[in-house]
């Protein structure tokens, strides 16, 4: 069996640092959700399910925030877009449209980069943090695009910059509703 790292374990400075940091980016992406009224999505997205947070211990072997918003997870008529705050690795915008509703929806136009996955949630293979290319979409079963955000130790100038990265993304939407 692994020793454990008591080392790491006992460092309870670098655990406080560690849980303070998280606990700022989970009520960051909480004021990037409530920078959109439900009424203000339902006019893009009549089915819109409003804004969800959540989080997880591993992703890759690392912590992981979301924020959702729409939350209409249909791919062929729905339409959600996703803040993943991935620590260690970035923060990524990820956005999927139903294939329905918007065919052959052009994500280059957001400077968002197309994805070819089984899944629209196989963020390590998406990322290019593992390679499968048993796993290709050959058959596209999802329409979804992702781009990195930038970065700041200044949550005003995140907050800015990924509220800005979302209205660009729901205005074309709403032009192409």
């Amino acid at each position: 069996m692994d020793e454990l790292d008591l080392e790491l374990w006992g460092n309870e400075e670098l655990i406080r640092k560690q849980n303070q940091l998280k606990y700022q980016f989970w009520t960051l992406l909480g004021k990037v959700g409530d920078a959109f009224s439900q009424d203000f999505l339902l006019e893009i997205h009549p089915n819109s399910k409003g804004k969800k947070q959540a989080q997880g211990r591993d992703l890759g072997g690392l912590p992981y925030q979301v924020l959702d918003i729409i939350r209409d997870f249909d791919l062929e008529i729905g339409l959600n877009i996703r803040l993943l705050n991935w620590f260690g690795k970035g923060v990524f915008l990820f956005v999927i449209v139903g294939k329905e509703r918007y065919p052959n929806f052009d994500f280059s136009n957001l400077g968002l980069t197309p994805t070819n996955t089984e899944s629209p949630f196989d963020y390590e293979e998406i990322l290019g943090e593992i390679k499968n290319s048993s796993q290709k979409n050959t058959v596209p079963k999802y329409q979804q695009g992702f781009q990195r955000l930038p970065i700041s130790s200044s949550s005003e100038k995140n907050f800015q910059n990924w509220t800005h990265a979302i209205k660009c993304v729901l205005e074309v939407l709403r032009v192409n509703h």
